[in-house]
């Protein structure tokens, strides 16, 4: 049986590893940390298992439900889409789950006329055809080749850039409309347009039955691999495990590191890959999650985003049975200035509840346990004229033979895109066997 390696143990690593095995290959997966997982990693509080990178998974996201169908025996549970914010002092709410005319009116009011003559051919693109919903699309490269010299907070009316735009740009990428392209929208507008679920055991739960799966697969954990070589058409890994350092030769090596770890492999064997890669932006995300004694949310409003002025981009409840549970997260700019990774996780996490205490039930309900952590690469906000960039990465790669790259820059940074990138990066290598 012939045997590939994947360098990286978060989800596009256990995606790229999925598809090898697929295939028919023997994978060895390079994690550096403890555990698989990466930015879907969770930690265990009072024996349960919580998850502190993307949860909900889309009713459309085929190629993920595929994967959890395969592993058998995980049940899907409702999220939906519930979400409010503070607009000149007044709550403002869009649910999908009532009032579906009231809730479009209301996106038509805050995206104002210039805004909807602008969303709407973006809409209907991705509406259409959910194939536009992610990176490296005809119908946004077009787009990006006219307007990616602006940014999202030039290309739409203020208004519907801040009421609109930046809840979803500063959830999925950590960063505000002027640091987004839209060129890359495409992948913001499929977050908005699908419904959600979460998998009752987690993503922990999906993990440990890849584990079990995965028979072809051998997970090297504390595997940290430092740097790549291409020499007589193999890929040398070299690699420390505890205090060895070691190399090891393959003839397939998919790398599925986010852009600015996969960079660092390459910055002496070939130099303008890494520089092409740290072209793609990453900023850092800090999420807390705690349990408090009572509910904090009311059903019909379990989450809230805030403006940019505040370092709080968006507090919600763990789930639509844990309304007493509350998943912080601070990303954005103010974020950025205020929050940090020396930053005591109580203090963080203290500054959270002061900011949603005049909308939930949070002053008098004591906080029970908690968990947090500072991620740093955090979310992934790609780059102006992002598709150009990825056919040269593609054309810096191609004369290295069993040497490809996938992770959340290529097709996204959703489950589905990790899913996507993957399955077509392992579809790449196989050709190239056939060729």
């Amino acid at each position: 049986m012939s045997k590939a390696a994947v360098i990286g143990g978060g989800i596009s690593g256990v995606a790229a590893a999925y598809y090898l095995q697929q295939y028919g290959l023997e994978v060895d997966l390079y994690e550096s940390s403890s555990r698989i997982g990466g930015r879907i990693g969770s930690e265990c509080v009072e024996g349960r298992w919580l998850d502190f990178g993307g949860k909900n998974i889309g009713r459309k996201y085929r190629r993920f439900r595929e994967f959890v169908t395969e592993l058998g025996g995980l049940d899907f549970e409702y999220f939906g889409f519930n979400t409010s914010q503070v607009i000149n002092g007044k709550v403002v709410r869009l649910n999908k789950e009532k009032e579906r005319l009231f809730n479009i009116l209301r996106v038509l009011t805050l995206a104002g006329f210039g805004g909807t003559l602008k969303l709407l051919p973006l809409v209907q693109a991705v509406s259409k055809d959910y194939g536009q919903g992610f990176l490296n699309t005809p119908y946004f490269n077009a787009l990006a080749d006219h307007f990616d010299d602006k940014s999202l907070a030039s290309f739409f009316p203020k208004g519907c850039a801040d009421h609109l735009i930046r809840p979803v740009t500063v959830r999925m990428n950590g960063a505000e409309p002027e640091e987004c392209y839209p060129g890359n929208f495409g992948s913001n507008l499929a977050l908005v347009l699908d419904s959600y679920e979460q998998l009752k055991q987690g993503m922990q739960g999906m993990l440990e039955r890849f584990k079990v799966h995965a028979q072809s697969v051998k997970l090297l954990t504390g595997h940290h691999v430092k740097a790549l070589e291409y020499s007589n058409g193999e890929t040398v890994l070299h690699y420390v495990h505890g205090s060895e350092s070691r190399r090891e030769r393959y003839r397939k090596v998919l790398v599925a590191l986010p852009a600015v770890q996969a960079s660092a492999l390459f910055s002496d064997s070939l130099p303008m890959l890494s520089a092409l890669l740290d072209q793609v932006q990453y900023y850092p995300v800090a999420v807390a999650i705690a349990r408090y004694r009572d509910d904090v949310f009311p059903d019909m409003q379990r989450a809230m985003v805030f403006d940019r002025f505040s370092p709080l981009s968006n507090a919600g409840a763990y789930s639509i049975r844990d309304l007493g549970i509350v998943r912080y997260t601070f990303s954005g700019t103010t974020a950025r200035s205020v929050v940090t990774k020396e930053s005591l996780p109580d203090d963080v996490i203290s500054l959270g509840e002061k900011i949603i205490e005049p909308y939930f039930n949070i002053k008098q309900n004591s906080r029970q346990n908690f968990i947090y952590k500072y991620i740093f690469p955090g979310l992934c906000a790609y780059s102006p004229y992002h598709y150009r960039m990825l056919q040269k990465l593609d054309e810096l790669v191609k004369p290295f033979k069993g040497l490809l790259l996938t992770g959340d820059y290529r097709r996204g940074a959703s489950l589905e895109a990790c899913f996507r990138a993957a399955a077509e990066t392992v579809d790449l290598v196989i050709q190239q066997d056939a060729a």
